[in-house]
């Protein structure tokens, strides 16, 4: 399995998406850059300019028109997919550390964000929509304890998921943002949480190096996986997780800590770990807990990854500024141990 090795960043990558027909993706960095890739051939289409701050994250609507950004420099930024053309900037009150999309396919017009403090302004979660040129604030959140990691909409866009540093994960009402419940998901930083395609189940990621499997209808723990930091690299702690469309697989990316957990489609439980010794990434079977592969190649930490949308491959994104975009050889559909 040999990859595409793009070259489009100057500095270490924050985050990697693909669209839902699997055909784009775009990559996020530190350098201020915000690209668009081919994934085909790994030709970049364009950069959007987002100004000179660090672009944390991004989310392409499920139709592939409108891409939202959370900017470094307090801004919340909308682009037109294919032109480029920012459509709506709005500022906010600190540093934008994540933004996604509501669910709905057919009604794609509103989004949450989560910022950090900045100055006297308080770090919230904010719920906004976006039906013409002026988007309107929907409401705000700010009655929480630890800073905010990731913010989610959950299942049928009726509740908003947020995962916070001391290792909460908090629910809200997602029409009025009214507090609903909580609990303690892990002992430290959640890191990173995702979801199968319906919304009924989520991943989440520590920064002790451990991962969880939950029912999001109530909350129930099903599967606390291994310290797989121990079982991949003794000195290295997960940076992230990617759940696999098909089947029983989820990669999991490693550093000091885990830090990102994609879900790979609706039946998908496949994990992959990436050692900072090592710098590679792991394979693991999340029901039976088991190293399925590995995979080597960033000369430094990977710190985001991402499933192609219909499971024949992945990308990552590393300290070292490149994007490896990899498609799955044969022997990966084929063999029983992938399975």
């Amino acid at each position: 399995m040999y990859p595409l090795l793009l070259q489009g960043h100057d500095r270490p990558l924050t985050w990697v998406q693909f669209n839902r027909d699997g055909d784009l993706m775009f990559t996020c960095g530190k350098d201020a850059k915000l690209s668009l890739w081919r994934t085909e051939d790994g030709i970049r289409i364009g950069t959007y300019d987002v100004g000179k701050a660090v672009v944390w994250a991004c989310d392409c609507t499920l139709d592939s028109s409108r891409l939202v950004a959370a900017s470094g420099d307090q801004k919340i930024l909308i682009f037109d997919v294919c032109s480029g053309a920012l459509l709506n900037e709005i500022a906010e009150q600190g540093p934008c550390k994540f933004v996604e999309w509501c669910r709905m396919p057919t009604q794609q017009n509103k989004f949450v964000l989560a910022h950090d403090n900045f100055g006297a302004n308080q770090k919230g979660i904010k719920a906004w929509r976006v039906d013409g040129e002026t988007p309107k604030r929907l409401w705000i959140q700010d009655d929480f304890a630890a800073r905010c990691i990731q913010v989610h909409w959950g299942p049928f866009d009726e509740t908003v998921i947020s995962t916070h540093e001391n290792g909460d994960i908090m629910v809200w009402d997602a029409a009025t943002g009214e507090y609903i419940s909580e609990l303690r998901g892990h002992k430290s930083l959640i890191t990173c949480m995702s979801f199968s395609d319906d919304r009924m189940l989520a991943l989440t990621s520590c920064s002790d190096g451990t991962a969880k499997l939950w029912s999001t209808k109530d909350w129930e723990c099903l599967k606390a996986s291994c310290r797989c930091v121990a079982a991949a690299a003794a000195a290295a702690a997960a940076v992230g997780i990617a759940a696999a469309p098909l089947g029983f697989r989820l990669r999991l990316v490693y550093r000091r800590e885990l830090r990102q957990l994609e879900w790979f489609g609706e039946l998908g439980f496949e994990f992959m770990a990436s050692g900072e010794g090592k710098f590679e990434a792991l394979l693991y079977h999340v029901v039976r807990g088991e190293e399925i592969a590995s995979c080597k190649g960033h000369f430094g930490p990977l710190h985001t990854l991402a499933w192609k949308p219909d499971g024949s491959g992945y990308a990552s994104g590393g300290e070292d500024g490149y994007v490896r975009l990899y498609s799955f050889d044969e022997e990966y559909f084929t063999d029983d141990k992938f399975q």
